[in-house]
């Protein structure tokens, strides 16, 4: 999964393999009229399908088809925009699967999930427009690069580690929003201390994702940063990562929406799993950064020392 921060700007640009502006459009194009139709024959089909299930079935066919153009244009970056596409239009597919429907009655809960994850999104794309939108890609992310050094052909790799891992990784991860949005039990429709809890935390999120982007964008600018040094102000001050931070603590937020709509009890195990997993997804990929840094930027090994390694906390007394 391609995290759109300035610690990947970082890092040293990977080989080109340039891809046009319109072979990145017309992947997403294709994946919305796959995924409304995909949705509609499923419904029509097997109306007794969980909305959940069917949910799993549409974001599978539909990075298939970003899998598809990625492996035509030899780059899997082509990727990138989809894990922070897919939440809430799936989120909206829910909704619609409800009784009430997508044009009946919303509730307060359903407005605020909708609201966050529409918030989480237009941060991501607003304040690192991705570039294939508009001049095309120049290079492929350098995770990917990196993945195509293990002992599997390319297709594979592409397609289990590139494509399928984060789809499935950031779908499980919203399913606490999705169950309230097509189980919400009409006895606990009112919003409570709970569904502030889960704003709250959500909305803070995507300051904290924000904050930390800007920050970091501005430190690219100075001599710092162009003579190796690290990034040690703002934010980051207090976590070696406060984007990463702030996107578990975004998924993690979603729990409580669950637990508000009365459905935890009965769903515990998918509530849980998804944000959990992807906790520790991050806290991998925090680790993999580190030894990134360790190796190009002299004296790294002192943020290290000194800093928490996500969570937002106080930083140690330099002895």
């Amino acid at each position: 999964m391609s995290e759109k921060t300035s610690e990947k700007l970082q890092l040293p640009p990977a080989p080109h393999r340039p891809v046009p502006a319109l072979q990145c459009w017309l992947p997403y194009g294709l994946c919305m009229l796959v995924g409304f139709f995909s949705w509609l024959l499923l419904l029509k089909a097997y109306p007794e399908n969980d909305p959940f299930m069917n949910g799993l079935i549409v974001t599978t066919v539909c990075t298939f088809v970003v899998y598809v153009f990625s492996i035509a244009n030899n780059n899997s970056s082509i990727y990138d925009p989809y894990w922070v596409i897919a939440p809430p239009f799936l989120a909206l597919a829910m909704k619609a699967t409800s009784d009430a429907g997508l044009f009946g009655a919303w509730h307060l809960r359903d407005v605020l999930i909708l609201f966050c994850l529409f918030a989480w999104a237009f941060r991501y794309h607003v304040f690192y427009a991705w570039e294939g939108w508009t001049t095309g890609l120049k290079i492929e992310d350098w995770r990917y690069e990196d993945m195509r050094s293990f002992p599997v052909p390319y297709w594979l790799n592409s397609l289990t580690g590139m494509h399928y891992f984060p789809t499935y990784l950031v779908y499980f991860a919203l399913a606490p929003a999705a169950l309230v949005l097509f189980t919400e039990p009409s006895s606990q429709a009112t919003a409570g201390w709970w569904d502030v809890l889960g704003t709250a935390g959500a909305l803070t999120a995507v300051g904290i994702q924000y904050f930390a982007d800007k920050q970091c964008a501005d430190f690219r600018k100075t001599e710092t940063y162009k003579n190796g040094g690290a990034m040690r102000g703002g934010l980051w001050k207090y976590s070696r990562h406060p984007n990463y931070f702030g996107e578990v603590l975004f998924w993690l937020s979603m729990i409580p929406f669950a637990v508000g709509a009365g459905i935890y009890a009965d769903h515990r195990v998918l509530v849980l799993s998804g944000p959990v997993a992807m906790a520790i997804f991050f806290r991998f990929s925090s680790w993999l950064m580190d030894v990134r840094s360790l190796e190009r930027r002299p004296g790294y090994q002192g943020v290290v020392d000194e800093t928490s390694a996500m969570l937002l906390w106080f930083p140690k007394k330099r002895s």
